[in-house]
C-alpha cells in the first residue's frame, strides 16, 4: 500500500487499512500479515497503531535487514 506524499494526513492509508481488514473479516480470515520498508515510518506508525505487531518473516520471504514484518489477529 503507498499514498503519494501529497496526499498524506488525510487519513487515507488508515482507511484503506480498515476497509483491507474489513475484507479479510468478511472472508473470516483471521490474522493479516505484512512486509514494510524499515525506511518508511509513517508506515510503520500505521500499522502499530492499528494494532499490528512485529513477526518473524513468514510464507516465503527470508529474513532482510530492510524489511520489518507484522502480523496482527482480527
Amino acid at each position: 500500500m503507498f499514498v503519494r506524499a501529497d496526499a498524506r494526513g488525510h487519513g487515507l492509508g488508515r482507511r484503506l487499512l480498515d476497509a483491507l481488514e474489513d475484507a479479510a473479516r468478511g472472508r473470516r480470515i483471521a490474522r493479516i500479515s505484512l512486509e514494510t520498508g524499515i525506511r518508511q515510518p509513517e508506515a510503520i506508525g500505521l500499522y502499530r497503531a492499528a494494532g499490528y505487531q512485529e513477526c518473524p518473516p513468514f510464507g516465503g520471504y527470508a529474513p532482510d535487514p530492510l524489511s520489518l514484518f507484522m502480523t496482527k489477529r482480527l
